[in-house]
C-alpha cells in the first residue's frame, strides 16, 4: 500500500495470513475471539492446513513459529473468481485468542458517497514492489458515487450494496498483499469495520499491479455488513473480546 506509516496500536484488530499452498499473504480482522474475516480470493481452494493466521504482529514477519493454526475455513458459497464477487471468507482459530489483541465492530450504518475511510495493509509499496511492507501503512480514502465508479466496476451498484468504490487520489492506494484487510472508518469516537480488500484497478480489464498505490487507481471492497447474513449464519453469533470497542 502506498501511504503513511499506521499505528498499529490503534488498529489491534488487524492479523495477517500465510497461505503455505501458493505462498501468498494477505490481511484480516478479528471480529470476535475465534473468527478472522478476510478476502476469499485468499484462501480459494487452500484447506484450513495450509493458512497460518499472524496475530498481535505489529510488524510483518514470516516467522511461522508465531503464526497461529486454523480449525476451518468457509469461503462464501457464491464467490466468483473470475468476477470478484462474494469475495469474502471466514476463518476460525482452533482456540480462543487471549493475546492482547482486539476485535472489531462490523458497521452496520449506511456508507454514503464522499465517506473518508482508512484502508490498512502490509502489502507492496507500489507497483514497482515486490515484497511486502514491514511496517503496517494505512490510506486514506473516499468512497466514490455509482456515476464514478459504475464504468470502472461494472459489478459496482452503490456503496450500500456488496461493494464499496473508493478513490486513491492521494498515492495511497491498496496494492497486492493488502487483499482481505480493513477498510475501516469512525463512527461515534470508534474504528468499526466497513469493507474488506478486494481488488484494485485503473479500468476495466486493468490489473491490480498496473499502478497500485498511486494516483488514479480504484480500490473495490466487500462491503462487510451486506454479508452479515452469511457471518451470522457461519459464527453462530460473534463473541467480542474483552476491551473491543476501545479502538478509536
Amino acid at each position: 500500500m502506498g501511504g503513511s506509516d499506521a499505528d498499529y496500536s490503534k488498529y489491534p484488530f488487524i492479523v495477517y495470513l500465510y497461505n503455505q499452498a501458493d505462498k501468498s499473504f494477505c490481511g484480516g480482522s478479528i471480529i470476535s475471539d475465534t473468527w478472522i474475516l478476510t478476502a476469499a480470493h485468499c484462501i480459494k481452494q487452500a484447506s484450513a492446513s495450509d493458512i497460518l493466521v499472524f496475530i498481535g504482529q505489529a510488524e510483518y514477519s514470516l516467522d511461522t513459529s508465531k503464526g497461529t493454526k486454523i480449525a476451518a475455513v468457509t469461503n462464501h458459497p457464491q464467490y466468483n473468481d473470475a468476477t470478484m464477487e462474494n469475495d469474502i471468507s471466514l476463518i476460525r482459530l482452533q482456540s480462543a485468542i487471549t493475546d492482547k489483541v482486539s476485535t472489531v465492530s462490523i458497521d452496520a450504518s449506511s456508507v454514503g458517497d464522499g465517506t473518508k475511510v482508512t484502508a490498512l495493509g502490509w502489502g507492496y509499496t507500489g507497483p514497482n514492489s515486490s515484497q511486502a511492507s514491514k511496517q503496517l501503512k494505512q490510506g486514506e480514502l473516499k468512497t466514490l458515487s455509482r456515476e464514478q465508479c459504475g464504468s470502472i466496476d461494472t459489478k459496482f451498484t452503490g456503496n450500500d450494496g456488496a461493494r464499496i468504490c473508493v478513490a486513491a487520489d492521494t498515492g495511497a492506494d491498496t496494492c497486492p498483499g493488502d487483499s482481505g484487510g480493513p477498510l475501516v472508518r469512525q463512527v461515534g469516537g470508534k474504528t468499526v469495520l466497513v469493507g474488506i480488500t478486494s481488488f484494485g484497478t485503473s479500468g476495466p480489464g486493468q490489473a491490480v499491479t498496473a499502478n497500485c498505490g498511486g494516483k488514479g487507481m480504484v480500490s473495490i471492497f466487500t462491503h462487510a455488513n451486506y454479508f452479515k447474513t452469511f457471518i451470522d449464519s457461519t459464527t453462530g453469533g460473534l463473541k467480542q473480546v474483552e476491551g473491543s470497542n476501545d479502538n478509536g
